[in-house]
């Protein structure tokens, strides 16, 4: 029962995604076939008119252990304490690009000793397999961003997970570490400086491009996702 539950809801908000993210295109038609989400998931399609594959964009919520502030089923226009979902989104929007975003919840964060992103992620990949198995998405071109609890995850996805995402975004966390994709990482007083973790990293080979945000509120600020810094970001290839 639990499992259709999930999926009622997350095609539920499919629709709504595609109402509110594509109002210049409300006769939009949903993707034919069947999709199943294990977790609750809103996906919004972005720029749906445009021609090819849509990269796949995946917002990872800080807060599991607290998941009733963030979640759809509490807020359903709004996933995360930060900006930096919406700020991310409205970027995809302006800049023409082709997108499907993803934005699941981590709702295992409830059970006993699963409050961890990578918990989720067999499910959370089973998404992304239903995307490419339609055809829908360009798989080298599928991204991980998140903050707080989000954040480790976008490191945990990049570091097991290099064959699936083309590059990450984690912010407002405290555990770079080695990985082989790209990552763009944010820390603020709350976390801690970083330099020297992430100098070291630099040295062995990883590419990490990182800033410490001393005066900005943990859950990460939408000011460092600059459109030069997106635009580089999701111009990553697998």
């Amino acid at each position: 029962m639990r499992y259709l539950y999930f999926v009622a809801v997350a095609l539920l908000f499919v629709a709504c995604g595609n109402n509110k993210n594509n109002g210049e295109n409300n006769g939009v038609i949903l993707p034919e076939g069947e999709f199943t989400y294990n977790v609750p998931c809103k996906v919004v399609y972005v720029n749906t008119d445009k021609p090819g594959k849509a990269i796949l964009w995946l917002w990872l919520h800080g807060g599991v252990h607290d998941r009733p502030k963030h979640d759809i089923f509490y807020h359903p226009n709004h996933f995360d304490c930060c900006d930096a979902d919406e700020y991310i989104l409205q970027y995809l929007k302006e800049s023409g690009t082709k997108a499907i975003a993803l934005f699941p919840v981590c709702y295992k964060a409830n059970l006993p000793n699963t409050i961890k992103w990578i918990d989720c992620y067999d499910d959370v990949k089973h998404i992304i397999d239903d995307y490419a198995d339609k055809g829908l998405i360009d798989t080298n071109r599928v991204y991980v961003t998140g903050s707080s609890d989000g954040g480790r995850g976008a490191w945990d996805y990049a570091e097991m997970h290099p064959d699936v995402f083309a590059a990450a975004i984690s912010m407002s966390c405290s555990s770079p570490r080695p990985v082989s994709i790209s990552v763009y990482f944010f820390s603020t007083a709350s976390e801690g400086d970083c330099t020297s973790q992430v100098d070291e990293l630099v040295k062995q080979g990883v590419n990490i491009k990182y800033k410490y945000c001393p005066d900005q509120k943990h859950g990460g600020d939408a000011i460092e996702c600059t459109p030069e810094l997106l635009k580089e970001f999701f111009s990553h290839t697998k």
